[in-house]
């Protein structure tokens, strides 16, 4: 379905307290071929990342393969399925709160009573998105002036509406 479509291998790492190795890449295909089961071939590209986990067995065999990817991203992205709006809204308000903009900006994207939990000792006492993005804020405008992230992969369920 995608003659010529290539890989990269962004990060691997191998834990051998549980035998479980993790790789992170990037696909990317243009679908200008027919495979069965799908739609006829739509010349658009995508581009997704994706992640396995891997474990190997004590003989060095591979038992157990759990991949993590948003397969109806994927999907829009050459035209197989319709665009879900989910996906940019979710990615603008991460882009708003980790650049800092507060909760005056970020509220456009969340409920009133939008739900936090992380696991981080800094952010135990936070509990609500608001008091989240307004944390963020001072760390971007305070805390850490002139900071900056960079975002290595994203995937939305749109089963679930979960970015």
């Amino acid at each position: 379905a995608m003659p010529g479509c290539s890989y990269d291998l962004n990060a691997h790492s191998f834990d051998p307290e549980t035998s479980t190795a993790t790789f992170f890449g990037t696909f990317r295909g243009t679908h200008t071929g027919q495979l069965g089961g799908l739609p006829a071939p739509t010349h658009k590209s995508m581009e997704t990342q994706y992640v396995y986990n891997m474990h190997v067995n004590a003989h060095g065999k591979v038992d157990r393969i759990t991949k993590v990817w948003h397969s109806a991203w994927a999907a829009a992205q050459v035209g197989w399925t319709p665009q879900n709006q989910g996906p940019a809204a979710a990615e603008h308000f991460f882009h708003l709160c980790e650049s800092g903009k507060g909760w005056e900006e970020c509220r456009h994207f969340c409920t009133q009573d939008a739900e936090f939990s992380a696991q981080a000792e800094p952010l135990q006492g936070i509990k609500t998105v608001c008091e989240y993005v307004e944390w963020m804020k001072g760390i971007a405008v305070v805390a850490m002036p002139g900071c900056s992230y960079e975002l290595h992969s994203y995937a939305f369920d749109s089963e679930t509406s979960t970015a």
